[in-house]
Order: structure tokens, then C-alpha cells, then sequence
């Protein structure tokens, strides 16, 4: 399977507040095989784990533990190449996140963008789904934080959050988060996400003329369609589990319906591609388990319940078969 890829536009922006933080990014995009010319082709594509380092190497460079937010606050129209003018020339916010969250794929894979709208409320969610990419806290807070001030520069500032949640633990100053954000942030949980009243959906935009956002869309849905490959039906399960949460993975039924397919119909696909959902299932377990256990900041306990088990000992037991070692000695390599 191919390595996943980002656009490399996506990183001139980080590349910049790196200079602006009075550092040079050139040594940074070097060490990771990259140079600055490649972040000006709109068509070029990055690795995702070099876009990924960059972001954890220079909140190190520049002495800054809260770089992804900084970079974040930073955003402006052309930070994110064509899907920030997608966002901002939208007639609506709902239609600004409903339409970035379609076509961020476009630009960015192994990633997981939704927009839920409930009742009273709107939810962004976005997360890395490839688990064998562990460093990805500056990522998080870094999306997090860009997709927010797109939102609030659509709306004239006007837009006003709930409340915030990260995947990883609380690193450095807990102020630092309620300032920028102007809510609770809890840290450690299943999803990042921001939410917000349901009522802010019908602004109307306030940055960039409508006109634009249909043409926009016809771009990127051409785009879309033509980097379209059928995936295999294990690839496409894979995708499916990644997208739920840990502690909940679906199970057959459910990714039978999500697929349009009998549950007879989906074991029997994937054991021709000799494998089944209960494979899947531990497989993505199993990396999610190590990814945190690397994090270093969550006991095996912790570990445990969060990859859906509901004591340690089973836990233990299911990673030293996929691993052939003990969590303990998956954590004390780092």
C-alpha cells in the first residue's frame, strides 16, 4: 500500500510561521528531503509523515510547544492553497464546512474530515486515521486551530465555540488553549473537534464573493473524480473502522449496511483477500495501542481501555500475540 500524501501547499503556510518565529525553515524541509520550490506546485504532493515531522520539528526549532496553534491563528485565505477560498466564498457556513470536509480527501489522505449538525449544535472532527503515524499532536492542534479561524473569519469574528476536544494529552500551558479558543478544551478524548451553536450554519459569508465558490466545486470535483481508484473491499472496512471510535469499532452488521452489502456478502469478501472484520478490528487496535503506548504519557491501564478493552491482562495478552512483546517493552523503546 502506498505511503499516504499531502498536498505540499499545505505546508508553505507552517514553513512561513516558522520564519516568522525568526528561524530559518530551510535546514527543517532539508533534513525531511523537501525544499521550498516544491511548496509553490499546486500539484505537488508530500508525504503525510514528512508533513507531519516538519510540524513536531520545528515547535523544537522555534521553542515553542504551542507551534500547531500558533501556525494555526496564522491562517489566512491562501494558507491552504485552494480550500481555504472553498471555505471562505461559500454562501454559508454550513455549506463552507460541508464542502471542505468533502474535498479535503482531495488533498490530504489518511485523514478523517466530517461535519456532523445536530439539533442545536455543528461539529468539526478531523483526525489522522493511519495509526502507524505517530507524531501528529502539533497536526491536531494545528487543524483544529486553522479550520477554527477560517470559521471565524467567515463569520467577521462573530463565531464562538462550545467547547474543544484533542486526542492527546494536555501538553504545556492549559491557558493557552482557553485563550485562543474561548472555551473548555479537554485533552485524552476520542476525537479533535470543535463545536458550536447550530445557529451560526446560516451566516452568510463575509470574506470572498460567492461567484467563486461554484467554480471551486467544479474543480475539485473533477479532481476528485480523477484520482478515484476502487478500493479493495479489506481497504475499504479498513477505512470504515479507522473512521469510528476506537472503543466502539462497528461490527459486521453495521459495516454490512455502511457497504450496501449482506453480512454473508462481506465475510465472504474478505476472506477471499484472507482476512475478516474481527482481523481488521485487532489490527487497528493493535496500532492504536502502540501509537499511545510510544506517546508515553498514558499507562497500559489507560492504554487498555482506550483501544476497547475492558481490563489490562486481556489487553496485554492480544499485544504480545500481534507484537510478539509486551507493551512494557514497546513503551521503554519510545
Amino acid at each position: 500500500m502506498a505511503a499516504p500524501t499531502i498536498s505540499a501547499q499545505f505546508l508553505r503556510h507552517a514553513a512561513n510561521c516558522v520564519e516568522l518565529a525568526g528561524h530559518a525553515p530551510d535546514p527543517l524541509l532539508a533534513r525531511l528531503g523537501l525544499d521550498r520550490r516544491q511548496l509553490e506546485e499546486a500539484e505537488h504532493d508530500i508525504p503525510l509523515s514528512a508533513f507531519l515531522a516538519f510540524f513536531e520539528q520545528a515547535a523544537q526549532a522555534v521553542g515553542n510547544p504551542h507551534f500547531g496553534l500558533y501556525a494555526g491563528r496564522m491562517v489566512g485565505a491562501d494558507s491552504l492553497g485552494i480550500l481555504s477560498f472553498l471555505f471562505l466564498s461559500a454562501p454559508t457556513l454550513r455549506e463552507a464546512f460541508a464542502s471542505f470536509t468533502r474535498y479535503l480527501e482531495t488533498m490530504q489522505q489518511a485523514s478523517r474530515n466530517d461535519f456532523v449538525e445536530g439539533r442545536r449544535w455543528g461539529r468539526f472532527q478531523y483526525g489522522i486515521i493511519d495509526d502507524t503515524l505517530a507524531e501528529r499532536r502539533q497536526d491536531a492542534e494545528y487543524s483544529i486551530g486553522a479550520t477554527y479561524t477560517l470559521a471565524r473569519q467567515y463569520t467577521g469574528g462573530a463565531l464562538s465555540l462550545e467547547e474543544v476536544r484533542f486526542e492527546h494529552p494536555l501538553v504545556g500551558d492549559y491557558r493557552r488553549y482557553e485563550a485562543y479558543f474561548g472555551c473548555e478544551v479537554h485533552f485524552g478524548q476520542d476525537r479533535n473537534s470543535f463545536s458550536f451553536a447550530r445557529s451560526f450554519l446560516d451566516f452568510p459569508g463575509k470574506q470572498l464573493s460567492a461567484t467563486l465558490f461554484p467554480v471551486l466545486v467544479e474543480h475539485l470535483s473533477r479532481r476528485r473524480a480523477a484520482e478515484a481508484t476502487p478500493d479493495s473491499r479489506a481497504a475499504q472496512v479498513r477505512a470504515l473502522i479507522a473512521a469510528a471510535p476506537l472503543d466502539r469499532p462497528p461490527d459486521a452488521p453495521a459495516l454490512a449496511r455502511a457497504l450496501g452489502i449482506s453480512v454473508a456478502t462481506l465475510g465472504r469478501q474478505l476472506r477471499a483477500e484472507d482476512c475478516s472484520v474481527r482481523d481488521l478490528v485487532a489490527a487497528r487496535r493493535m496500532q492504536a495501542a502502540r501509537r499511545l503506548l510510544r506517546d508515553g504519557q498514558r499507562s497500559i491501564a489507560d492504554v487498555a481501555i482506550a483501544t476497547g478493552y475492558a481490563e489490562s491482562a486481556s489487553f496485554i495478552r492480544a499485544f504480545r500475540r500481534h507484537f510478539g512483546a509486551a507493551p512494557g517493552h514497546v513503551r521503554r523503546q519510545g
